[in-house]
């Protein structure tokens, strides 16, 4: 029997040139293999079903600014969230999805002429035939539809361009490649705006059911009562105010009179127990009245600048007076020189001012008085404004308190607004072109690997089967058959050819 080792080679492992001389040795298998290999192939290929397939492109538009959607929500401090790729693609991988689909398309009259073959599939499948196949069972229709259609859609990421993709739908019939695409491609908008709309309305229960919670909790607490209350002691302490400005002023006049009747009560009794001449008392009163009285101006002007936080118009028109009479006073007490400041008495004047001396102490008693009451009323009037102050603190108090949650519970009626506006103005954020792309035709085992499959079966089965009747074939053609069968044979000569 020949060895294998004649057919191998220790390089290309087939030793294609002395097979070769086989394959002619053995034309008429070389011939025959391929031929029924080939045969068998191209009956293969055309018996496959046509496949039409067609494509629909679209674009996620939810992180661009021209998303309608997107740019309501900006304006409305809103954001949506976009879809990542891996979402969009399995839009379709949704069990709801297709079963929402599903049911949509069986009430379609269209659907009922759909070619609902399997592309693997040699026998024809329609609607009629699962309706009998379920005996009318909707879940077991629904079910089967499902598996059905969803084998025949697919959506695809477009490589070339960022958030563009496309749904490609291949069926067995040009008219239900089309249906479905188009019916698809609706459902796909559809189910994205019901989804951002769903999104939308659980912010608004959610924020619907705090803003409850909140109204609860501020109508325990009467909030415009408690404002109309501030505003009233607002405006109360203001008129306070006044008054008190009105009060001080009044008692800073009567301060300023009761010291001049106290100075002339002083010195008109010293006049009178003394012995004072008339002239030297007239300059001593003048010099003392004087210098009381510059005493007195300072501690006017001291005390209104002190009283009032602002100096009123009012106010500062009673300081510039004070002021102009204390340089009066001034100037006046210098221009007396040292004259004044020793006197003694005398008894004609002692008599002459011993008359006036009970009319003043009258005058200054009743000014005495009058100034009593006042600073009484100035003291309370004080305290009252003091009370108000504390009252209207609380009341603020109250009011800064309780503001955190008015301005939570205003800011969520905004929101619920906002979002009732955007929910009523939604548009898919998938976006798909208006024209379908161009039918493409195909089977589902090309032709060229059809050739490629025929031809690697042609070579295997080629060099199989003449290695096959190569080894059972006895006879020796050759001396490289003859040197390789019998390697222990030693060759003495070759016998002649002749033609």
């Amino acid at each position: 029997m020949k060895k294998l080792n004649i057919i191998l080679h220790e390089t290309t492992i087939i030793n294609f040139p002395f097979f070769w001389k086989l394959m002619i040795r053995y034309k008429w298998f070389s011939i025959f293999l391929p031929v029924i290999v080939f045969g068998y192939a191209s009956y293969f290929y055309q018996n496959q079903s046509d496949i039409y397939l067609r494509k629909k492109f679209f674009k996620n538009i939810a992180t661009e600014s021209d998303s309608p959607t997107s740019a309501i929500a900006s304006v409305l401090g809103e954001q949506t969230s976009s879809l990542s790729e891996g979402e969009v693609v399995g839009l379709i991988s949704s069990l709801d999805f297709q079963q929402e689909f599903t049911s949509e398309l069986i009430k379609l009259p269209e659907f009922r002429t759909l070619n609902l073959s399997p592309i693997n599939s040699k026998s024809t499948i329609n609607f009629d035939s699962i309706m009998k196949g379920c005996s009318g069972l909707e879940l077991c229709i629904e079910s089967k539809l499902r598996g059905i259609l969803f084998s025949f859609i697919r959506i695809v990421p477009d490589r070339l361009v960022v958030n563009k993709y496309f749904v490609q739908v291949s069926s067995l019939d040009p008219d239900t490649t089309k249906f479905l695409l188009n019916e698809v491609s609706k459902r796909i908008v559809k189910s994205r705006v019901e989804a951002i709309r769903h999104k939308i309305d659980e912010q608004i229960k959610i924020s619907s059911e705090i803003a409850d919670t909140k109204r609860k909790e501020l109508s325990i607490v009467d909030i415009k009562s408690l404002k109309d209350q501030a505003r009233a002691l607002t405006a109360s302490i203001a008129s306070m105010t006044n008054k008190i400005e009105r009060n001080n002023l009044f008692r800073q006049k009567l301060k300023l009179e009761l010291a001049l009747a106290e100075t002339q009560v002083t010195e008109t009794k010293k006049a009178y127990k003394g012995e004072i001449k008339t002239d030297k008392l007239l300059v001593y009163q003048k010099r003392k009245r004087l210098e009381e009285k510059i005493k007195k101006l300072e501690e006017d002007i001291g005390a209104v600048q002190s009283v009032s936080n602002s100096i009123s118009t009012q106010d500062n028109v009673i300081v510039k007076q004070l002021q102009a009479d204390l340089m009066s006073s001034k100037k006046k007490l210098i221009s007396m020189g040292m004259s004044g400041r020793k006197v003694s008495s005398d008894a004609s004047f002692i008599l002459k001012k011993e008359n006036e001396s009970n009319f003043t102490e009258f005058d200054f008693k009743v000014k005495s008085e009058q100034y009593k009451k006042t600073t009484k009323e100035f003291d309370r009037l004080i305290l009252q404004r003091e009370g108000q102050v504390k009252e209207l603190s609380l009341v603020d108090e109250k009011l800064e308190n309780i503001k955190p949650s008015f301005d939570y519970f205003k800011l969520l009626e905004q929101k619920i607004l906002q979002l009732t506006l955007l929910n009523s103005t939604v548009v898919s954020d998938l976006v798909f072109e208006n024209q379908l792309s161009t039918q493409n035709v195909y089977k589902k085992v090309s032709k060229s690997k059809i050739i490629l499959f025929s031809l690697s079966i042609s070579l295997g089965l080629l060099v199989l089967v003449i290695s096959s009747f190569f080894l059972l074939d006895d006879r020796i053609y050759d001396q490289h058959e003859l040197e390789k069968s019998f390697e222990d044979l030693t060759i003495i000569g070759n016998t002649p050819d002749f033609d």
